[in-house]
C-alpha cells in the first residue's frame, strides 16, 4: 500500500496535489494553501476549475448540457490522477523607488 503524504504549501502559493488532508481520510486530490495572501477562497476556485461538471450547449440542439470535469476527462483519457500536481505562485510586487526628495520635509 502506498504511503500519501499530506501536502503543504509555501507562503503566496496554491497547490493541487493528490494525497491526505490528514492521516484518517482516504487519498483524493487535496487543495492547500500557504497564507500571505494565498486565501481559502483562492484554493477553492481551483478546486472548482478542477472537480466541477462544466456546463456547455450541444450542437445542434443548443440545450446545455453537463460535461466532465478535469478530473474525469483525464481519467477516462487514461491518466494517472495519483501523479497529479499543480502549484500556482503568486507573483512578487516590486518594492516602489524611494524618490530623491522623500525625506526633505
Amino acid at each position: 500500500m502506498k504511503r500519501y503524504r499530506t501536502p503543504t504549501a509555501k507562503p503566496g502559493e496554491l497547490r493541487a496535489s493528490y494525497g491526505r488532508a490528514d492521516r484518517h481520510s482516504t487519498p483524493s486530490v487535496v487543495y492547500t494553501w500557504g497564507g500571505a495572501g494565498a486565501a481559502k477562497g483562492d484554493a477553492r476556485m481551483l478546486a472548482s476549475f478542477i472537480e466541477d461538471k462544466r456546463k456547455e450547449y450541444a450542437f445542434p440542439s443548443m440545450q446545455i448540457e453537463d460535461r466532465p470535469s478535469l478530473i474525469e476527462e483525464l481519467e477516462a483519457r487514461g491518466y494517472d490522477i495519483t501523479t497529479l500536481r499543480i502549484t500556482v505562485q503568486q507573483k512578487t510586487t516590486p518594492p516602489l523607488p524611494e524618490s530623491a526628495d522623500s525625506g526633505r520635509r
